[in-house]
């Protein structure tokens, strides 16, 4: 079993990441958008609804009222890109623009077209979870590296999601259920390893426009993708009374009154 601690050694090598790949491209009949690797990057988009609505859209962006169903998939891609620059993440990765824009469209590539885990889930999400970190003042004391964290944990966290539950994978046989040896959070380990494996890729492509991580110092960058790493893990939402438990009881009597 791949447990969490052993989701970011190095040791995992490049045949344990190969093999874990050909065995989830078994658990749907849904083609993902780039069937052959990760990442597969094409353009970036131009957002399609003209001057006006852009400007609506970088108003109220870290906003509760966004409504993500409102763009398509390349609008959304923008928006994805705007809040990395809003949050200000190039203050942790100090890479050129153009190289968040490719890992952007990464992920976009590894996402599915599922009814409900797909594109538009990720980006919703991403801007739900800055557009409360907002509203709450916790924005404002998560240093740049925790920020990048958190951006990247909420775009990766269902990342070549099957579209389908663990349970029905445990059930059907999947090849996936088998591979994680029916563990409960089955899923959200497949996403942390994708994660995992997309930020690798994109460290070892330094030189060529992908190392996302490259300019970290090397302590920095491993505790980022540890921290990555749980943040995805905590999304199993049988896990969610512990958590809740956990953060309740981190915070001042006074604010739980």
């Amino acid at each position: 079993d791949i447990d969490g601690s052993s989701l970011f050694d190095e040791r995992i090598g490049e045949s344990i990441l190969k093999r874990s790949r050909q065995e989830s491209n078994n658990c749907t009949s849904k083609s993902r958008r780039n069937s052959q690797s990760i990442p597969g990057v094409n353009f970036w988009p131009v957002f399609s609804l003209g001057l006006t609505s852009w400007i609506h859209v970088q108003n109220t962006l870290l906003d509760p009222s966004f409504n993500a169903l409102d763009y398509c998939e390349d609008d959304l891609t923008v928006i994805a890109g705007e809040i990395y620059k809003q949050v200000r993440l190039d203050q942790a990765t100090k890479v050129p623009w153009e190289d968040a824009q490719k890992f952007i469209l990464s992920i976009r590539n590894g996402m599915p077209d599922n009814p409900y885990h797909n594109w538009t889930h990720v980006v919703d999400v991403t801007q739900t979870v800055f557009s409360l970190a907002r509203a709450c003042g916790l924005l404002d004391h998560l240093c740049p590296k925790q920020r990048l964290a958190l951006f990247l944990a909420a775009l990766c966290h269902d990342i070549e999601h099957p579209g389908v539950s663990a349970g029905f994978l445990l059930k059907s046989g999947s090849s996936i259920a088998a591979w994680y040896k029916g563990d409960p959070g089955m899923l959200e380990k497949h996403h942390a390893l994708r994660a995992f494996e997309l930020l690798t890729c994109h460290e070892r492509r330094e030189g060529t426009g992908w190392a996302l991580l490259s300019r970290m110092r090397p302590r920095d960058r491993d505790n980022l993708r540890r921290l990555v790493r749980d943040l995805i893990l905590a999304t199993d939402m049988p896990r969610h009374a512990e958590v809740l438990s956990s953060l309740v009881g981190s915070l001042p009597p006074t604010l739980c009154a």
